[in-house]
């Protein structure tokens, strides 16, 4: 975007405060990975090891040392926290046409800040579904997948992945997460119906929390957000962002070394979530830039807390 000549961009707190306050509930991608703070942009982050789990003898003699061991290994792929941001135009004609001109800049944030959540959601949902990052996985096809619903057997699939959870990292998953489509499939499945004690179908289907229980998790994470899936220039195509897969998990509500989690989404220590800025340019006159910025790294720590179930749906 050409906006001119212009002056040295400078935070906006006011408008920093919008759009860190700004969380669309059909947006998952920050409680799968919670947010931990680096005073680096890049680096290892340590994750809760395995040697915790090792039996050793602590027995010490009166003038013997105490065994030290490792309870914290250090991620081999480390972290490299990238900056996100897109820019956009409030001109004199847009001021003109509201009473308050704090209102315009404010739409025009969220609705970058917007572009941005789905940005990172879309890029988390593609590395949670790819078989080479989540190596515990297990591709459905034909009559295994849950729209065969004589044949599918989630209950199975969903005892395999919570017990390779289990040998991956010694926890089973605590979450669950899909698309809703998938939930919407799951959710009148009657082998399902049938392990939760319910002999007729259930109008309505199940409950998230009763799917949990089926699932062996504490919470599930349905993700809403729709991407436009069509060529460039095509009628609009809305896709689910979390497609056709189930994801089991270690996602721990706050980030911390000494759990196990899958992940984490890495920022800088002290600094906002997500910035923007004012910029008054001359070209159109009278008009401000504005630019929401998000600066992180979705980072996959221990593949071993997680199983992919791939195109579980047709």
């Amino acid at each position: 975007m050409n906006s001119g000549t212009q002056q040295k961009a400078l935070v906006d707190l006011l408008l920093t405060n919008v759009s860190n306050g700004y969380f669309p509930k059909e947006f998952i991608c920050e409680k799968i990975l919670p947010e931990i703070q680096h005073k680096n942009d890049t680096g290892k982050l340590g994750k809760y090891g395995s040697s915790h789990l090792r039996i050793v003898n602590t027995i010490t003699g009166g003038k013997g040392k105490y065994r030290q061991v490792d309870g914290v290994a250090y991620d081999s792929t480390g972290f490299s926290i990238e900056s996100h941001g897109l820019s956009d135009l409030v001109t004199k004609k847009d001021y003109r046409n509201v009473t308050d001109p704090f209102k315009v800049e404010q739409d025009k944030i969220l609705a970058l800040a917007t572009i941005l959540w789905l940005e990172k959601e879309k890029g988390l949902a593609d590395v949670l579904g790819n078989t080479a990052v989540l190596t515990q996985n297990t591709t459905l096809v034909g009559s295994q997948q849950y729209n065969d619903k004589l044949n599918s057997d989630p209950v199975s699939d969903f005892e395999n992945a919570q017990a390779a959870v289990v040998a991956g990292c010694g926890e089973k998953a605590n979450t669950g997460i899909m698309s809703w489509e998938v939930f919407n499939k799951l959710k009148s499945h009657p082998q399902i119906l049938d392990f939760l004690g319910y002999k007729f179908n259930r109008p309505g289907g199940l409950t998230e929390q009763e799917l949990c229980e089926a699932m062996g998790v504490e919470k599930l994470l349905i993700g809403m957000a729709r991407y436009n899936s069509a060529a460039e220039g095509q009628a609009a195509v809305l896709s689910p962002v979390w497609g056709k897969n189930v994801i089991f998990a270690v996602c721990p509500d706050k980030a911390g070394l000494q759990q196990q989690s899958l992940g984490y989404t890495v920022r800088l220590e002290g600094e906002a979530a997500r910035k923007a800025y004012k910029t008054p340019v001359s070209n159109p006159p009278g008009s401000n830039e504005l630019i929401c910025e998000d600066e992180y790294d979705q980072l996959i720590s221990n593949a071993s807390a997680a199983y992919l179930i791939k195109n579980a749906i047709a």
